[in-house]
């Protein structure tokens, strides 16, 4: 039987992802435009559940190293964030105003 090879993926590069895709989630989901809807919702949900997805990888391939840890869970709580704020505006467009519309969207129906 081979030795299982050891991970040869830098934690910090999943990390930088997960930050990076975290912060595009974070302005697709708390901007939303009137035109391509759904376009823009399945945008911000695959770059935030890639976001959260990589932030997972860099915490597991990590070890002991706390930068890239750090690093990984800044880029899931921001694409958390961003996921949460879509799903909240998706709502309150789906439901034509049921459901209170966020603070931050003035435009949308209340």
């Amino acid at each position: 039987m081979a030795a299982r090879t050891r991970d040869q993926e830098p934690p910090a590069a999943p990390a930088s992802v997960a930050v990076v895709l975290g912060f595009v989630t974070a302005y697709l989901g708390a901007v939303v435009p009137a035109e391509s809807m759904v376009r823009h919702i399945l945008l911000c949900a695959v770059f935030g559940i890639v976001a959260v997805l990589s932030g997972w990888r860099a915490i597991a391939i990590s070890g002991r190293r706390i930068g890239p840890r750090v690093w990984a869970w800044v880029g899931i709580v921001i694409g958390g964030a961003g996921l949460v704020s879509l799903v909240w505006q998706a709502l309150a467009i789906t439901t034509h105003g049921a459901v209170p519309p966020p603070p931050w969207a003035p435009y949308l129906p209340g």
